[in-house]
């Protein structure tokens, strides 16, 4: 072989081996893209299969079978925000419902039987938590969870809302009032304090392991009867304002307005069931009327 097929030869295999590398180079590399893409891809399946987990489902209408007086079929149900019981209207004073004055006769004429037949039912209401029934912070000195179930609920009927409690409610200014800073008056709500619970904790192990567990996950069914209506009036004189606008003046206010927190029905509490693991472990129970 000569000199110069010799160097040839070496020239071919330098460039064939430099391709061969570089072909090795380019495959770890897209291996590696895939491997980080697989790694991206499970921590998305992960956290989304955590944000699945977190979602709170609704509480099953049925989801033991549960003694009464927390049985579905032992009282009439009652949703939070939902309509308010027919009839509901006959338990207040004033003017009843009716389009006409022959359908506002009829009604008048039916409406102690109405209010009877109210006050003669058993109601049920289903929470849950954590806005409605929750579970408060660990209380590491005294080893428990305060939890708390609400006091109190609002219907819904052709009139508006009707506020129904079965702890000591009371009408006042929450602090918060929904007018607008500066406003010459403050409107009024039904505040009814919490039925309080207290859950012992063994270790702060154990404590952990359940808020995790059950602070989005606890329930509770409230059964009470209907009790005395009251209305919370707070009449205002207020001062006229004018203003102009388009060419024109209008004046707003100069009159007498209501900014009581409404109408209430105190209810007689039955029984408080609290629980967990989707109702089927109880965790308490309190029978009669708060204190």
């Amino acid at each position: 072989m000569t000199n110069l097929l010799k160097v040839a030869v070496v020239v071919l295999l330098s460039l064939c081996l430099a391709c061969g590398n570089k072909k090795g180079s380019k495959s770890r590399a897209e291996q590696q893209l895939e491997e980080l893409q697989k790694k991206k891809d499970a921590e998305a399946k992960a956290k989304k299969d955590k944000e699945e987990k977190d979602k709170l489902a609704p509480v099953p209408t049925e989801v033991v079978n549960l003694d009464p007086p927390y049985n579905d079929g032992s009282s009439a149900i009652i949703n939070a925000e939902g309509p308010c019981p027919d009839g509901f209207w006959a338990l207040f004073g004033g003017e009843p419902p009716g389009a006409t004055k022959e359908e506002k006769k009829a009604n008048l004429a039916k409406k102690k039987q109405l209010a009877d037949e109210l006050k003669g039912k058993q109601f049920l209401v289903k929470l849950r938590g954590p806005g409605q029934v929750t579970l408060k912070p660990y209380d590491a000195p005294k080893g428990l969870f305060p939890v708390e179930v609400l006091g109190t609920i609002d219907c819904v009927d052709s009139a508006g809302r009707v506020a129904i409690a079965w702890t000591q409610a009371k009408a006042g200014d929450p602090g918060n009032s929904a007018v607008h800073e500066g406003s010459e008056v403050t409107q009024n709500v039904w505040m009814a304090p919490p039925v309080p619970f207290e859950l012992k904790m063994t270790s702060q192990t154990e404590a952990k392991d359940f808020f995790g567990k059950n602070v989005v996950g606890l329930s509770a069914r409230v059964v009470f009867t209907l009790g005395k209506a009251e209305v919370d009036r707070k009449i205002k004189r207020v001062g006229k304002v004018t203003e102009k606008a388009a060419g024109e003046t209008l004046t707003i206010g100069g009159g007498d307005e209501d900014w009581g927190a409404g109408r209430l029905v105190r209810a007689q509490l039955v029984g408080v069931r609290v629980a967990t693991d989707r109702e089927k472990k109880q965790l308490f129970e309190q029978k009669g009327p708060t204190k």
